[in-house]
């Protein structure tokens, strides 16, 4: 088929909504290949979750402290110094948010399938420069290098996942990146409860021998795969995309035909609104509000005190002297799966508000009581009780802030802006991450200002700026079309009113956002 993408026949739109592109709902649509595609593609984040959950319980390992730091590795209760923590945890970080930045010209010039598998080569060469690091020095920049690639793999893996998967299932198969990320942080955390007891090197290098087979294996599996056919349409190689497409879907040739022609529709659409719009049009008076909403969620779930319970857990444990740390960041990463599982049926039942308000509130409750509970750690039921309580804080941070801060950014930004609006919450998000995991070892080791739980009343300070912001600012989007978002900002209808609020006809039916028929 060689239709030219500017040839869009009689049809004529004034607007067509791409994020919810129609395609057909048949279960026919999906065929074995898609099914291989999605997986593959959703596995990218195996790379993400696995680092960010192994590296807490590897470098609180007494071996790799002896090696990387100094000291007796006999010693159990030996640990990383504030400063290294923050060399190892914070800086490849900056990895991340390069990656992340230099993923959307990749994609541009290579489509989706081949900056994926650049990743996969960059991650090999930083995880081998991990395991056959000299010092502290080439651990920390192995950590760097795969933090590059990773920062390309998480942003690219989600936008192949929305173009290729029929409309009817997209939200569950892009969403399913959120799950295989946490079932990788179990598995990382399993493995290094497993090789703990071996004595040296091997304890901390297993697992990140492992991380280098993870690459490799997503390496294989990738390169057969077809290419996006919506980027191919977005490049005018229309015969490949059909051809693509056709690959990747059950139905009937008219099918094909049918889904292309909106396809094309569409990227005519978006190269149009790409051209009437700016980066900084989304700080303007009339968005600069939603921008802030949209951007903001992500970024403040991490002064939640979650980093505690995630990040710095096996350390954090470890600090606290309880059993073995390592068997309870098994325990607080399958919390933290088990809560993501649930945000999907809690968010569509419950709405986005009382979500986020029993959820905080409870994160708010848990920061108050560990905290005040920290003053008496000298009471070993005290210590206990602080370990479990930041095992259910995991559980309710992943059901409700965590989950909010995914879905709030895609359904507040106004649709020609929502993909800057998305690049800034990202880039909002890096950056108070590499803060905050700057920050929490200075606050909590004993060789810095040794606060250790009590931290977390400095967090719940933060909840509870968060639970005001959120009632002020937070509007339930539960069930509302982009129309009739777009409706109440511009009639300025407080956040707390937009449940009761009735939005047009128009608005409800979503003709504004479909477009309709001719003109007369």
């Amino acid at each position: 088929m060689s239709t030219d993408k500017d040839e869009l026949g009689p049809m004529e739109v004034e607007h067509i909504d791409c994020s919810d592109r129609p395609g057909h709902n048949d279960q026919s649509a999906i065929n074995w290949l898609l099914i291989v595609a999605c997986a593959v593609f959703g596995a990218a984040s195996f790379m993400f979750g696995y680092d960010d959950k192994v590296i807490s319980p590897i470098i609180a390992l007494p071996a790799f402290v002896a090696r990387f730091q100094g000291g007796d590795p006999a010693a159990s209760s030996l640990v990383l110094t504030a400063r290294n923590q923050n060399l190892v945890i914070s800086i490849p970080i900056v990895g991340d948010v390069i990656g992340s930045l230099f993923a959307p010209f990749l994609t541009f010039h290579m489509g989706r399938k081949w900056p994926l598998v650049v990743a996969y080569v960059i991650s090999l060469g930083g995880s081998l420069l991990q395991v056959f690091a000299p010092n502290l020095g080439g651990f920390v920049a192995g950590r760097a290098v795969n933090g590059i690639a990773i920062g390309i793999a998480i942003s690219i893996a989600p936008l192949y996942l929305s173009e290729v998967v029929p409309a009817s299932i997209r939200g569950r198969c892009v969403s399913s990146i959120n799950i295989l990320n946490l079932i990788a942080g179990v598995i990382g955390t399993g493995v290094v409860w497993g090789t703990k007891r071996l004595n040296g090197h091997l304890s901390y290098k297993i697992p990140l021998a492992i991380q280098c087979v993870i690459p490799v294996i997503l390496f294989v599996m990738t390169i057969p795969l077809p290419e996006s056919p919506e980027w191919l349409v977005s490049k005018g190689n229309m015969e490949q995309a059909r051809h693509n497409l056709r690959k990747l879907r059950g139905y009937s040739d008219e099918h094909i035909d049918e889904e292309l022609r909106l396809m094309v529709l569409c990227e005519k659409n978006n190269r149009e609104m790409r051209a009437d719009v700016k980066f900084w049009h989304i700080f303007r008076r009339d968005h600069l509000q939603r921008t802030l909403v949209a951007g903001s969620f992500y970024s403040l779930n991490q002064i939640s005190g979650v980093i505690l319970s995630t990040t710095y857990t096996t350390i954090f444990l470890t600090e606290l002297g309880v059993a073995d740390p390592f068997s309870l960041t098994i325990i607080a990463s399958c919390c933290t799966l088990a809560g993501t599982l649930a945000a999907p049926l809690v968010i569509d039942r419950a709405g986005r508000r009382p979500t986020a308000f029993f959820g905080m509130g409870i994160l708010f409750v848990i920061d108050v009581i560990a905290g005040g509970l920290a003053f008496d750690t000298g009471n070993k039921h005290s210590t206990i009780t602080i370990a479990a309580l930041s095992f259910i804080f995991n559980f309710f941070w992943a059901s409700s802030f965590y989950s909010l801060s995914n879905v709030m950014p895609s359904e507040m930004a106004t649709t020609k802006l929502r993909h800057y609006v998305m690049s800034y919450t990202i880039a909002c998000q890096g950056i108070t991450a590499v803060i905050t995991t700057l920050a929490v070892p200075q606050i909590t080791s004993a060789d810095a200002a040794g606060l250790g739980a009590k931290t977390y009343l400095i967090f719940a300070g933060c909840m509870a700026a968060i639970l005001v912001f959120t009632y002020f600012f937070m509007p339930e989007t539960r069930g509302r079309t982009f129309a009739e978002i777009d409706e109440m900002y511009a009639a300025k209808v407080p956040a707390w009113k937009w449940r009761s609020y009735h939005t047009s006809l128009e608005a409800r039916t979503g003709v504004s956002t479909l477009g309709s028929a001719e003109k007369p």
